[in-house]
């Protein structure tokens, strides 16, 4: 497979370079963008006033963002370029929106909010009610809440920029065990929350309470105190039963590494020979040498690979 990046300027125009040396491309469940550093051969001098990148394999876009840093380095003779870049999605998180309460909300609504270049989003999800949103919401923030009271999950970042809150319709890829350069699995609690405690209107801090008995069955005592959400307030316990949710985010998954890239993306539905099969929770590819390798991992958790997904 051939990696290429291309990078463009403040003017629109572009400058792509094909000879790689090294690639690390990442996409996880909970972070909304995607990672990308990469270091290429260049005969160029300098790069002008480049302002965004994108990253292809044989042709397929799997990034493009804003440009966070570029180095440019030559020794021995050999003159390099690495870069380093988050997604366009990157910027959901740090649009801050205006406080109050929006009615017949959709995605599209939410999203159009303010436009950001280059990002895309699922259509056809239907309206809810409202979304209330609290001073300093970003408006990545906006779609969480939306998308939990959508589907009571979380959303994600296809592609290199496309914010979805269901699956796509993609085909299951099929990885042969003989294959797997390496398998594993693993356990993270370090973030799970035993108690929510939410204060009422009055103030009164332990008004509404839950207790998360996936933490206390492990022992497990963290207390959290949070003021009354009012995106929650005709049903309180839907709150505190989306941040206990949350807390529990990739605490449990299992893993493996192989050669190549096979067209893999989030939630997208992998069998990994005998040893697992879900849906993607995290991946990392990488390249050196000519070699491209995929990690996958699968959690499982209170939003990714339930027991009736899987």
């Amino acid at each position: 497979m051939t990696p290429t990046l291309t990078l463009t300027d403040v003017s629109g125009s572009t400058l792509t370079e094909a000879v790689c040396l090294s690639f690390r491309l990442e996409k996880e469940r909970y972070t909304p963008f995607t990672m990308l550093t990469a270091r290429f051969l260049t005969s160029r001098s300098e790069f002008g006033n480049p302002a965004s990148v994108a990253f292809r394999l044989d042709n397929q876009l799997l990034h493009q963002g804003v440009l966070d840093g570029l180095t440019m380095t030559k020794q021995k003779g050999m003159q390099t370029v690495q870069v380093s870049s988050r997604g366009f999605t990157s910027l959901l998180m740090q649009n801050q929106m205006a406080a109050g309460m929006l009615t017949g909300v959709t995605l599209q609504s939410l999203m159009e909010k303010y436009t950001v270049p280059g990002v895309t989003y699922e259509s056809g999800i239907t309206q809810t009610n409202y979304v209330w949103v609290k001073e300093g919401t970003s408006q990545w923030d906006a779609i969480v809440n939306y998308g939990y009271k959508y589907n009571q999950g979380y959303p994600y970042i296809s592609g290199a920029n496309q914010v979805r809150l269901t699956r796509s319709d993609g085909t299951s890829i099929t990885i042969g065990g003989d294959t797997l350069l390496s398998t594993g699995c693993g356990l993270d609690y370090t973030r799970m929350v035993s108690h929510i405690h939410m204060a009422d209107a009055d103030g009164n801090a332990d008004a509404f309470s839950l207790e998360n008995a996936d933490a206390t069955a492990r022992n497990i005592a963290r207390h959290r105190q949070i003021s009354l959400d009012l995106q929650y307030a005709a049903n309180p316990a839907d709150c505190l039963a989306q941040k206990l949710r949350y807390s529990m985010r990739a605490c449990q998954g299992v893993r493996a590494v192989y050669p190549g890239y096979h067209g893999e993306d989030l939630e997208r539905h992998i069998t990994l020979g005998s040893f697992a099969a879900g849906y993607i929770s995290r991946m990392i590819v990488t390249g050196a040498g000519g070699r491209i390798t995929t990690e996958v991992h699968l959690y499982r958790d209170k939003f990714c690979n339930l027991p009736e997904a899987t």
